[in-house]
């Protein structure tokens, strides 16, 4: 016997592998604001460097102090974007 797929979950999931980013980048440009695509966004915040927050701050026109704890520059970068 097959396994039942509750479709519902399908679109709720975190993207996996590239279709997956691609299918959450498309749902941001559509659904702004949402809360799945906050959540995203600060998880590649997390994934990044001090140095590389600090470089990505400064394309922002923010400039960060790396003395500073990362979750630190962090919750400011994530504030000003």
């Amino acid at each position: 016997m097959a396994k039942a797929i509750d479709k519902s979950k399908l679109l709720t999931d975190k993207p996996r592998g590239f279709i997956g980013k691609c299918i959450h980048t498309f749902k941001c440009i559509f659904n702004p604001g949402g809360e799945e695509c906050v959540k995203f966004a600060k998880d590649e915040l997390n994934a990044m460097t001090k140095a590389e927050l600090e470089l990505v701050g400064r394309d922002h026109g923010i400039e960060l102090d790396k003395r500073k704890t990362k979750r630190a520059l962090v919750e400011e970068l994530y504030e000003a974007l």
